[in-house]
């Protein structure tokens, strides 16, 4: 009987471990079974060259700790909790890592199949599986790795799958992405797609950048011209905006600095603050809102500071909430636009119509991607694309408005310095330019031995015109008689107004005193042809002096002033009331 309790505890001690070895063994048998296992409907992939969807396939688990190799997801792929992927679900991966999986068989050996993550941006992606040999093939690109060790240089990262025609190939993808929610999903599609696709893309984007870098050239060669800083602010916008797309698109790591990934996040981050802070300081260059609210003024400094700093700041120590803070700013930087340009509508300023209009379509673009940073949407080609095709409709508008503002800004001084030199009523030259053109023309007829004439032209009726009629047909008669000499001279030649009634006409090159007649001939008849735009279809009657310079010029070149006041003395002269219309006199 004293060994009843003995027989008793080694008999509850039997029972624990034929328990403990069933649960050994049963575990055995799942993680064996685990690779097995298939949750999703396998891929079969033929000759389309794709892309073929991966929805219905995919699957998903998110590694909370992100410390999970390959090995442990593949030997517990049965008890681990992978789920059906869901369309336009968003992952939060700051400490986690999202694991994707798939099978797939590839039947025709001709097509050659590639698995993409069409996301630029992404701080590290891997895809895994096994070679028939049962060898892991690994595959790693991301902003955290230099190009040199992506399997395909890219904007995003490309990946190869397997070759073996008909052998069921589990995939697992791995992606790290922090701060900013994941919700992209990667698409398989043949190497010639692949190939068709990145040439399309880089024509779209090439594009872009192209207007990009043609605006901003001439932005500064503007800027230069007309001295306005309106025009030099609009070319930093513009290239730190062009800037920031270059890393966000990825071709900044793709082209600029592809051995050094840690530019990556850092450009992506500090390059929009950038342009934005640039932003602020080109509209309230053009709108200087100052003028309104002093209040207003300061707080678009303090955000043209701020911005910047916050950057190098998040450069340095990236966290979660600097991030924050940064789409913070953003969105604060969009606020303070809209309100300047608001208040400089309100107060009247004509030019700030085309500057909310320029920034219209930005504003909007912006949208899509602070939406996606804040999780409230999913990534989509207009979270990738929206700023570039906003950007390009911008451009051309700001530039458009910035150049009215500045022709109307230099349009008064543009008059003031014309009026020097142009007759203000017909648009002819003024005295002042004549004699400077007549006296390089007696130099070349002394250096080239070639003859020139001056010939004044008097509209001779022009007085009884204006008493009869009064002064608007006068001025009227002018600009016609002016609009009828332009008829029938050449381009090379110098028409000017040098009196009230009194024109001048300038001839060189090789001629005779046979075709000035002729031409002078020509010009009174065109006065006599009958017009509407005078009472009674008066003609203009035109007196006409020609002062003729043959072969060698005799006269001086200080004597260009006294040239011309000899012909205007000989044109008053003839109209004493003789018949005779053309005077021919050597100079």
């Amino acid at each position: 009987m004293s060994n009843v309790p003995a027989l008793i505890f080694w008999r509850a001690e039997l029972a624990r471990g034929v328990k403990a070895l069933a649960g050994a063994v049963f575990l055995h048998v799942l993680l064996l079974a685990g690779p097995a296992w298939a949750g999703g409907e396998a891929l079969t992939l033929g000759r389309d060259n794709g892309p073929v969807a991966l929805t219905q396939a995919l699957e998903y688990w998110v590694d909370t700790g992100g410390k999970t190799p390959v090995e442990q997801i593949e030997a517990g792929a049965g008890r681990l909790p992978f789920a059906a992927v869901v369309p336009d679900k968003k992952y939060w991966l700051d400490d986690a890592a999202l694991w994707l999986r798939f099978d797939a068989t590839v039947q025709d050996p001709l097509v050659h199949w590639k698995l993409e993550l069409p996301m630029s941006g992404v701080d590290k992606v891997a895809l895994y599986y096994r070679d028939s040999l049962g060898r892991w093939v690994v595959q790693q690109a991301g902003d955290t790795l230099p190009i040199s060790a992506w399997p395909l240089p890219a904007r995003y990262p490309v990946f190869s799958l397997n070759h073996e025609v008909g052998a069921s190939v589990r995939y697992y993808l791995r992606v790290e992405h922090a701060r900013v929610p994941f919700s992209a999903l990667p698409r398989v599609l043949s190497a010639e797609r692949v190939t068709t696709s990145r040439q399309l893309e880089h024509l779209f984007l090439g594009a872009y950048f192209g207007l990009a870098l043609l605006v901003t050239i001439l932005a500064l060669i503007n800027a230069a011209a007309y001295r306005d800083r309106g025009f030099a602010t609009y070319a930093v916008y513009l290239g730190t905006f062009a800037g920031s797309q270059a890393a966000f698109k990825g071709l900044g790591g793709l082209y600029l600095w592809p051995e050094l990934p840690q530019l990556n996040n850092m450009t992506i981050v500090l390059l929009p603050l950038l342009a934005a802070a640039a932003a602020l300081w080109f509209v309230r260059t053009v709108t200087t809102p100052g003028r309104f609210f002093r209040a207003l003024d300061w707080l678009i400094l303090a955000l043209m500071g701020l911005a910047p700093l916050v950057g190098l700041l998040d450069a340095a120590f990236p966290t979660p909430e600097s991030f924050a803070l940064i789409n913070i700013l953003v969105s604060a930087g969009m606020v303070v636009l809209l309100m300047v340009v608001g208040v400089s509508l309100v107060e009247g300023d004509r030019h700030a119509r085309w500057i909310a209009l320029g920034f219209l379509p930005i504003i909007v673009a912006t949208l899509f991607p602070l939406l996606r940073n804040f999780g409230l949407i999913a990534s989509s080609f207009l979270t990738q694309n929206a700023l570039i095709l906003g950007s390009a409709v911008e451009a051309p508008i700001l530039f458009y408005g910035l150049l009215r503002r500045v022709t109307r800004r230099v349009e008064p001084s543009t008059r003031a310095s014309t009026l020097r030199t142009t007759d203000p009523l017909t648009g002819l030259l003024t005295t002042r330019p004549l004699l400077a053109r007549l006296r390089q023309a007696l130099s070349t007829a002394e250096r080239y031995q070639q003859p020139c004439a001056l010939l004044v032209i008097d509209l001779s009726n022009h007085a009884r015109l204006q008493l009869e009629h009064g002064r608007e047909i006068g001025d009227r008669a002018m600009v016609l008689a002016a609009a009828r000499i332009l008829a029938v001279t050449k381009p090379t030649d110098t028409v000017a107004r040098v009196g009230d009634r009194h024109f001048a006409l300038l001839l060189e090159g090789p001629m005779t005193s046979d075709s000035v007649n002729r031409l002078a001939t020509k010009i009174l008849a065109s006065g006599l042809r009958t017009t509407t735009e005078l009472p009674d279809a008066d003609p203009l009657q035109f007196h006409i002096a020609i002062g003729y310079v043959a072969g060698p010029a005799r006269l001086a070149l200080e004597q260009a002033q006294a040239c011309l006041d000899r012909m205007m003395q000989v044109a008053k002269e003839m109209n004493d009331g003789s018949r005779k219309a053309i005077r021919m006199i050597q100079l």
